[in-house]
């Protein structure tokens, strides 16, 4: 078996063309759109990301700033750099890259964006929104997994899905959105005792928790849908959390890295941002 491969490409193409005539309308009112893009200290997966964004955000004409801390900005330095940028009417969207480094707690920073400017769905308010099936922003990442496996027509309703890693921007917030399209969702972490025998057990299995190589061909059953949210940055280039031959050998389809979920993951934050400048601009 070889797995189908889930490119990300067409799918981005399509918001991308939807979020240029959006732009295109803003400008023709005299509204630039612009994001902020925080972060603190260098993280190279964090960076691909950041540059993936600019040249993203360039083709669609929204303005971006990178904001570059030092990697030891207090949480009051960062706190009061997030509340400016929230009190700025030219910004409408603020993006804060994680992970953050110790000691900055990501739970208390994320306090600090507004709601209305919350592009990445990272404020408790939210992802309780989300949670109650409410969203107003959809963390990226999360609402590309979904969007890929509507796009090539994998069936949800009633499928197990096993969700490798708990983080607030891509674990809980994915399970939130499947629970939504009727998935049944169990969500393994660092403490689970042999995910290997759930995964074994997935209709379809999403990863994404930065460690190269964690999920292989041995922890799937045949024909399940890997999707990797994974991004690692290597000597020999950017690699997913999933060992692409093993893998490819035994799922039906695969997302891979590169090509597959980051293209996506930045059309959507891009249209987030655009969505943001439209409330605010009326």
């Amino acid at each position: 078996m070889t797995a189908r491969l889930l490119q990300g490409r067409p799918i981005a193409e399509r918001v991308q063309a939807r979020s240029r005539e959006r732009s295109a309308a803003l400008h023709a009112r005299g509204v630039t759109p612009r994001l902020a893009v925080v972060s603190v200290g260098t993280d190279p997966a964090a960076s691909t990301y950041a540059e993936r964004l600019q040249r993203g955000a360039r083709a669609i004409e929204i303005a971006m700033d990178r904001v570059v801390l030092p990697r030891d900005t207090p949480e009051t330095t960062l706190a009061a750099r997030l509340e400016q940028l929230d009190g700025d009417a030219t910004v409408h969207g603020i993006l804060l890259l994680t992970p953050l480094p110790s000691p900055l707690d990501e739970a208390h920073i994320v306090d600090h964006i507004a709601v209305a400017k919350d592009v990445e769905g990272m404020n408790p308010f939210s992802m309780g929104l989300l949670a109650d099936g409410r969203p107003q922003f959809i963390p990226s990442t999360a609402e590309a997994i979904v969007e890929m496996l509507r796009y090539y027509e994998v069936p949800l309703r009633g499928a197990h899905t096993v969700i490798l890693g708990r983080s607030t921007v891509i674990g809980r917030p994915v399970a939130s959105l499947l629970l939504e399209e009727d998935a049944t969702v169990t969500i393994t972490h660092s403490r689970t005792v042999d995910i290997a025998a759930l995964t074994r057990s997935a209709d379809i299995v999403v990863v994404g928790v930065g460690r190269a190589g964690l999920l292989t061909g041995a922890m799937l059953k045949p024909g399940a849908v890997v999707i990797d949210a994974g991004i690692n940055v290597t000597p020999s280039g950017i690699v997913g959390d999933a060992d692409p031959e093993s893998v490819a050998a035994v799922a039906g389809a695969l997302s891979p890295v590169p090509g597959g979920l980051g293209a996506v993951t930045t059309a959507l934050l891009l249209r987030n941002v655009l969505t943001a400048t439209e409330r605010q601009t009326g």
